[in-house]
């Protein structure tokens, strides 16, 4: 693959070193790099040779940048958004698409729905080498009719306090991969939603007006049903699995682990290795996958594989989840144009 001619990187925290890793690892080149924070631009610029940029505009306007890549918080999302696409430069957003179903429409409606297929939504999860299996299995019948879908997902340890206000909320801002993830393996809408959350790992979450516990359970029109798992707090580290279970069989991704390594004496019988700690380590290929496909996409013009439309029908179900749990009841899904509502 011919190599862009440069990225412009937005962002310069935790998720952006993620995703120049990735950039690099996948044959990009970033040459111009900006963040409100002046330090974490600085260094992510001396750590990658890319100028700092003195505004979102200027990086995405510098002359040697043909691409763009977004890692700065939701609530810019949509701005930057609007304005790569308006530069006419392929661009790559890390999830949410919005920090709300509203400003997740607008940002459609603004840029339009032919040019929101251009753009790259970061569901990284897709591209996990045993996430995309289950996926390729079940939509190759492999296990007759797919019945149940059990996506669980735990990270290690809660996020900073002061991050939760601007995460937009569990549903939102954890679990919204998964909810990618359930309308990509069960290829079908869901007609109905029921979400249970509580907050029983930090009762200051829960002062916060969020949860770090939750179950959901969605309905597709088929019949099948998926039971999405979350929780801020894993003892024994990032907990990622997928099982579906059809007619005729099921398959499953399970944790990777540390190593091969397994253990067997009478003080420890059958004692495999742990599995692996957080999502730089358990997604690092995803990320380098997904951005490779990115920059394919860019240069060759082929529809990106994940797109924006696809972040607004996850950011409904997100919404709609949020709306369950606030109502104590079931919502019924009538289609991204109409309003969720209660039984």
């Amino acid at each position: 693959m011919t190599q862009l001619t440069g990225i412009a990187l937005l962002g310069a925290g935790r998720m952006a070193k993620v995703h120049a890793a990735a950039i690099r690892q996948a044959g990009g080149q970033i040459v111009a790099v900006y963040d409100p924070v002046s330090a974490a631009a600085d260094a992510m610029a001396a750590e990658t040779g890319a100028a700092v940029a003195s505004s979102a505009a200027a990086a995405i306007s510098h002359p040697q940048v043909s691409a763009v890549v977004i890692a700065t918080s939701s609530d810019t999302h949509v701005e930057l958004i609007i304005a790569a696409v308006n530069a006419g430069k392929p661009v790559l957003c890390e999830k949410p698409i919005a920090s709300s179903l509203a400003d997740a429409r607008h940002c459609i409606e603004i840029i339009g729905s032919e040019a929101a297929q251009r753009v790259f939504l970061g569901f990284n999860r897709r591209f996990d080498r045993g996430h995309a299996s289950v996926r390729h299995a079940v939509q190759a019948g492999e296990i007759g009719r797919l019945e149940q879908l059990t996506i669980t997902s735990r990270d290690p340890f809660p996020p900073p306090l002061e991050y939760i206000p601007r995460s937009g909320g569990l549903f939102r801002d954890m679990m919204i991969h998964d909810f990618d993830m359930a309308r990509g393996i069960v290829g079908k809408e869901f007609v109905s939603i029921t979400a249970h959350g509580s907050s029983i790992i930090d009762p200051e979450i829960g002062r916060l007006e969020d949860v770090d516990t939750a179950s959901v359970t969605l309905l597709a029109e088929d019949g099948t049903l998926v039971t999405i798992l979350n929780s801020r707090r894993c003892s024994y580290g990032f907990d990622q699995r997928i099982e579906a279970f059809g007619a005729s069989g099921m398959v499953m991704s399970d944790n990777p682990r540390q190593s091969g390594f397994t253990r067997y004496a009478p003080d420890a019988p059958g004692c495999a290795a742990p599995i692996l700690e957080f999502f730089m380590e358990r997604y690092g290929p995803s990320y380098v996958e997904e951005m490779r496909l990115f920059l394919e996409c860019a240069q060759s013009g082929k529809p990106m594989p994940v797109n924006a439309l696809d972040g607004l029908k996850a950011a409904l179900l997100a919404e709609a989840a949020t709306e369950s749990l606030r109502l104590g009841k079931t919502l019924h899904l009538t289609g991204l144009d109409q309003e969720f509502h209660h039984a």
